[in-house]
């Protein structure tokens, strides 16, 4: 039996979409300069500063993914397991079928379940990064942070339950 496929977050996959935040960060810091040298009224300038502070933030959160080499997924003979989303088995004799879905720069891989996902997934703090549960048994694995591409994924889980169906 082949061994577990152990998934980590992809550095450009969490610092490229980071940049996007520094450079609002920036351009919204600019203008806070800009407004200040200027002698703009405060409560404008303070807006301003607070929207550089709150992008500068998000790029820090979303970067600081780049930098975490613990294990996120580990697909193996048992099932599934997400860390980003309640670390909990979902076994392969509870998965219907599995499809890609792609687009504007995401992936997600998609586990049809033949019952309701475990409240461990459903109700998990970190779901916006996971598994996010869709309808009552679709669960979405956001994959395009990843350091393995969605292809990868479905390869391995044709290999470790060759009774899921993989839909295109």
């Amino acid at each position: 039996m082949p061994g577990p496929l152990e998934i980590r977050n992809s550095a450009t996959g969490k610092i490229f979409p980071a940049l996007g935040s520094f450079l609002m960060a920036a351009i919204f810091g600019f203008y806070v300069f800009k407004g200040l040298s200027m002698g703009a009224p405060g409560g404008g300038v303070f807006m301003v500063a607070l929207l550089a502070l709150g992008f500068a933030g998000l790029g820090l959160f979303i970067a600081r993914g780049a930098f975490d080499t613990r294990v996120q997924v580990v697909l193996d003979q048992r099932g599934f397991r997400d860390a980003r989303a309640g670390d909990v088995l979902v076994p392969w004799q509870k998965v219907r079928s599995v499809w890609l879905a792609s687009g504007r720069g995401a992936a997600m891989l998609n586990f049809e379940l033949t019952e309701v996902p475990p409240d461990e997934i459903r109700y998990a703090p970190a779901n916006a990064f996971g598994l996010l549960p869709f309808g009552k048994t679709t669960v979405h694995m956001e994959v395009s942070s990843l350091d393995v591409s969605a292809e990868e994924m479905v390869d391995a889980v044709k290999k470790f339950a060759p009774h899921v169906e993989v839909r295109r």
